[in-house]
């Protein structure tokens, strides 16, 4: 292959065309030189206009400086995403606010009728999470996508977001504009320092102060828990904690502890490392913890631990609720495929899906967000384990 630079060739075209008629959206500023080389097999005016337009945006040359996505984004003093929406005409953008980002384009001299990436008129809205095979969060990812999909949005997945460097790339392509919007069920990657006009809204993760969030009643389904353990008698209650408690919006186990203490209960609180392995991890910890349990009379964990207790205790011919009652936390599906069935404290994932979207269509809007933390109540199964 024959590799040849249009550089030099783009370059020229540039500068023509700037000292003859400059171009509205051109103005002054320092650039420095980059190398640029293309495979040449043909060279089309097309490859020649992405060579030019890549001089344009993306190299810092002297004298001259194309204005950008986050150039009108700034003087129209709204994110990137915001202007991205507003100039392809998603949908989700105020009127207000969309004349605001026309006046900054046109007063720039920003074409934008053909800086759009695409004709689409939908939104691309990244979801992330920490596991989409774990139940609960397949759930939140399935109701989350329904209620995107409602409002003309793609969903774009970031699977176990917080353990791999796409943290960084995901943000910016934010930044960037190339998609709209964040919805996070996952920690934020370290260093994140707010939202400076992102899009982002997160779920049970505290991503800072400027960030919405949305997260179960939790207060509420430890209250409900607690009772629960009372009213069959319970006088021994071990619980199993997990997971990351400085971003982790979750004061179910305080508030279970707190409530059976004062009523003069004994409480066992194990805080396991977060882990979304699966069934089997959550089994190991059952058994490693099962001669604590069998001493219990009362049991709440996340769903999966649960029925693994559940199992165990089965299979150790331990009776259930007799002598154990089991509670779930989060209350999936799988909470009513075994028998007996679990009582659970469900997570609405349907009500916290619609909270995340409303915030996030907000945020595109431009508007004042409603509220900064939306509290969704859980919902009580009673069923056979307690």
């Amino acid at each position: 292959m024959l590799i040849i630079s249009y550089a030099g060739f783009a370059r020229r075209f540039i500068k023509h065309h700037v000292e003859h008629s400059i171009p509205a959206g051109i103005q002054q500023s320092a650039y420095m030189e980059q190398p640029f080389f293309v495979p040449f097999c043909g060279c089309s005016h097309q490859m020649l206009y992405a060579i030019v337009k890549a001089e344009l945006y993306g190299t810092r040359r002297e004298g001259y400086h194309m204005t950008t996505m986050r150039d009108v984004a700034k003087k129209a003093g709204v994110g990137v995403g915001t202007v991205s929406r507003a100039l392809s005409d998603t949908g989700y953008t105020a009127k207000a606010t969309r004349d605001k980002i026309l006046a900054a384009a046109d007063e720039m001299g920003y074409d934008y009728e053909s800086s759009v990436r695409a004709p689409a008129k939908t939104a691309t809205v990244a979801v992330t999470l920490p596991l989409l095979q774990h139940p609960f969060f397949a759930k939140m990812a399935d109701a989350v996508e329904l209620e995107l999909r409602q409002k003309g949005c793609r969903c774009l997945f970031f699977n176990n977001f917080n353990a791999g460097s796409c943290q960084t790339e995901l943000l910016s392509l934010l930044e960037d504009g190339l998609i709209s919007g964040l919805i996070a069920l996952d920690d934020p990657p370290p260093g994140f320092s707010g939202r400076r006009g992102r899009p982002i809204v997160a779920m049970d993760r505290n991503w800072g102060e400027d960030v919405p969030l949305i997260h179960s009643d939790h207060v509420q389904g430890g209250r409900i828990a607690a009772e629960a353990f009372l009213e069959s008698g319970c006088r021994k209650v071990i619980q199993f904690m997990g997971g990351n408690f400085t971003t982790n919006f979750n004061p179910r186990h305080v508030v279970l502890e707190q409530i059976l203490r004062d009523n003069g209960c004994q409480v066992t609180s194990v805080h396991t490392p977060w882990n979304f392995m699966g069934y089997s991890y959550d089994r190991s910890v059952i058994h490693d913890y099962w001669n604590v349990i069998r001493e219990m009379d009362g049991c709440m964990t996340n769903d999966i631990a649960a029925l693994s207790c559940l199992s165990t205790a089965l299979e150790m011919e331990l009776p259930v609720p007799e002598q154990l009652r089991i509670i779930a936390y989060d209350g999936t599906e799988l909470t009513s495929l075994c028998q007996p069935a679990l009582s659970a404290v469900e997570q609405d994932c349907t009500a916290l899906a619609k909270a995340c979207v409303d915030r996030l269509m907000e945020l595109l809007d431009g508007t004042s967000v409603t509220e900064m933390q939306t509290l969704v109540p859980v919902i009580w199964k009673k069923r056979g384990t307690t």
